[in-house]
């Protein structure tokens, strides 16, 4: 049976980049019936965090990514590498040494529940790295990649102060998973010719391994925050949809045609590593925005009205009528990328007395839109507002009388309702709030134009 891995240290957020490769990882091995294992790389007992960890298992979780088997923590695991590397030390391909300067830093988290049998006073346990035999890598990404054993050095695999290494820990947890195959990015490739003689040494099967090019930013360097959010909670947080970040991560560095859009049974159905490409993947949040978009645009509205709850519960909005919520929406879906801008874009709708700035109408003619509102309100208020059309019908009429063309009273109007000269047209504006909150605001700005 496949089974692959996805190790995430816990010592900060859990990079987008991250969550590609996990997803690439769990769609390998489901496509295929395999199995799935998250393992916790925590060694790094002075960084690693309670909150970081359960934020990366909660947000691998949210996405559907996750653990065939309960999760594996390298902090609970120390015994078991002591012993493998007393077998490396018997065996003679590991030695003491005397610690560099990195290695003395004493781990003040530490809480290691055996008796370090192996530590030796500022000395370090290296890893004898062959030299007689060249490593090739048979990457399934890559063509086969061939590192000259000369290049190599002796890493360490356990500190001067008790805590083993990545290369060893992964190694020994790899082997006693059964994990077959390893997906991760391209910037581990010099840790995998290491690792591939440490399964050597310790008379393991050498999993297939898959390295994953690296995700840059629209400039071409690596992504990092420079560009925007590089965080997966986040875009979950501002409201990306988790069917557009899986869609979207699988496209960057995957493809299947000339395909956009691809549902999760038909990535599982589809998915294969040979199409995984050999060059840098470029991140680029305006594609991933307009595929958010997309998403929410064919989302039912029930269910955008129940994910935008929080979202406008952060405004101090109320709900209280379900009904006028969904038609809000209905308006203005589809002029925002994500949830909590479209929360924020909303928030007029459900205020009772909206604030005014003429700033933000700079070409505003007082004395005409005072006579425009005068008159809308005249017409209007005898609508009995039973269909969009019979609104539109009466706004029409108002142009007609006062010699006008939409564009003089349309943004007047606008503003009004809204207090923004970018809202949907008038007719559903009116139609949505209804006669009462529409009144009401054509009034109030009146008021507040005649009171200048």
């Amino acid at each position: 049976m496949i089974r692959t891995r996805f190790a995430p240290s816990p010592t900060g957020w859990l990079h987008i980049g991250g969550v590609r490769t996990a997803l690439f990882s769990w769609l390998f091995a489901k496509s295929q019936g395999g199995e799935f294992i998250i393992r916790i790389d925590d060694t790094d007992t002075t960084r690693s965090t309670d909150e970081f960890c359960n934020s990366i298992t909660n947000a691998l979780a949210s996405l559907g990514l996750t653990s065939d088997k309960d999760l594996i923590y390298q902090s609970k695991r120390f015994e078991v590498y002591i012993d493998k590397i007393e077998h490396l030390l018997e065996q003679g391909y590991a030695y003491y040494d005397k610690a560099e300067v990195t290695d003395k830093t004493k781990d003040t988290n530490l809480d290691i529940q055996y008796e370090n049998r192996l530590n030796k006073a500022d000395n370090v346990i290296r890893f004898k790295n062959p030299r007689d035999e060249k490593v090739i890598i048979k990457d399934m990404v890559h063509d086969d990649i061939t590192f000259d054993p000369k290049t190599f050095h002796d890493v360490v695999i356990l500190r001067s102060n008790g805590i083993p290494t990545y290369n060893l820990t992964s190694v020994v947890d790899d082997a006693d998973l059964g994990i077959t195959h390893i997906i991760r990015g391209d910037d581990h490739l010099s840790n995998t010719a290491v690792q591939i003689n440490l399964f050597n040494a310790l008379g393991h099967d050498i999993p297939t391994f898959g390295h994953l090019p690296m995700i840059h930013g629209v400039d071409g360097k690596r992504l990092s925050k420079r560009h925007g959010a590089v965080d997966i909670n986040s875009f979950l947080g501002d409201g990306y949809l988790v069917e557009a970040l899986i869609n979207y991560l699988v496209k960057t560095g995957w493809s299947h045609g000339d395909d956009e859009f691809f549902t999760l049974d038909e990535l599982l159905r589809l998915f294969t590593i040979d199409k995984v490409t050999k060059s840098s993947a470029i991140f680029d949040y305006d594609k991933l925005n307009w595929l958010n978009q997309h998403y929410i645009k064919n989302k039912d509205i029930k269910d955008i009205a129940d994910m935008i709850m929080p979202y406008l519960a952060f405004h101090k909005v109320n709900i209280d009528d379900r009904d006028y919520l969904e038609n809000i929406l209905s308006l203005g879906i589809d002029r925002d990328f994500n949830l909590k801008d479209i929360a924020s874009g909303m928030v007029h709708y459900f205020q009772e007395q909206l604030t005014y700035n003429l700033d933000d109408f700079p070409k505003i003619d007082i004395e005409k839109s005072k006579t425009i509102l005068k008159n809308v309100l005249l017409k209007i208020q005898k609508n009995e507002f039973k269909s969009k059309e019979d609104i539109s019908s009466d706004i029409k009429q108002v142009c007609e009388d006062m010699s006008l063309k939409f564009k003089d009273i349309g943004p007047v109007i606008r503003f009004a309702l809204t207090a923004k000269l970018k809202a949907p047209s008038i007719d559903e504006l009116c139609f949505t709030l209804g006669k009462a909150r529409s009144l009401k605001r054509l009034n109030d700005f009146y008021t507040f134009i005649i009171n200048l």
